[in-house]
């Protein structure tokens, strides 16, 4: 009897192991399958994207109106803050002829400081050397903007003042008058007009 239940037990282990073995051999062979294709889509080269050349001009053109616009909005800031340092200025007797510091200044030496201090831009000093200089452009009366650099008297020698908008400038006039307000089409400065360059540019 024992030897009976001794083969019954073998029979069965070798009926379990003949059921695991095509078992094993199918999870080798999906495993390996899987390998291989990973192994496949690993080793397959990307696709470049297909740029044409109207999308290279598009992303061009998109990014010099990006920084054109950056350029505006730092212009416009700029002016706002020339036109603002300048108006602190106004009739605290500072006009000293010849001068070109903070609290000392003459018509020149005043455009001078305010386009030093509110924006960082050096410009000589008198105002036919301001007339001359190569920096910024010229621009036409009828094109002003705020913040422009004006210029009066034959060769810009009479006066400098600064576009504040509205037809109006500020400037440093004589010891008398000290910084004021005026308009720049006055019968008294309509006539003397010589030129207008702009420093901050955008």
């Amino acid at each position: 009897m024992r030897k009976s239940r001794l083969v019954g037990a073998s029979i069965a282990v070798a009926a379990t192991a003949a059921i695991a073995a095509p078992v094993a051999t199918t999870t080798t062979a999906t495993a390996t399958s899987v390998a291989g294709l990973s192994a496949a889509t690993a080793t397959k080269p990307a696709t470049a994207p297909v740029t044409t050349p109207a999308d290279a001009a598009a992303t061009k053109a998109a990014r010099k109106a990006a920084k054109a616009k950056a350029r505006h909005v730092r212009a416009v800031a700029t002016r706002k803050s020339v036109v603002k340092y300048a108006k602190k200025r106004l009739g605290r007797g500072q006009y000293v002829a010849g001068a070109s510091s903070p609290w000392r200044f003459d018509c020149s030496g005043f455009t001078k400081i305010i386009y030093k201090k509110a924006a960082g831009i050096n410009i000589p000093h008198y105002s036919g050397a301001q007339l001359r200089m190569k920096k910024g452009k010229r621009v036409s009366k009828k094109n002003l903007k705020r913040g422009d650099l004006l210029l009066w008297g034959s060769g810009g020698s009479q006066h400098a003042s600064m576009y504040i908008g509205k037809g109006r400038m500020i400037g440093a006039n004589n010891p008398n008058r000290d910084v004021v307000i005026e308009s720049i089409n006055s019968s008294y400065w309509a006539p003397r007009y010589a030129g207008a360059r702009r420093l901050i540019i955008g």
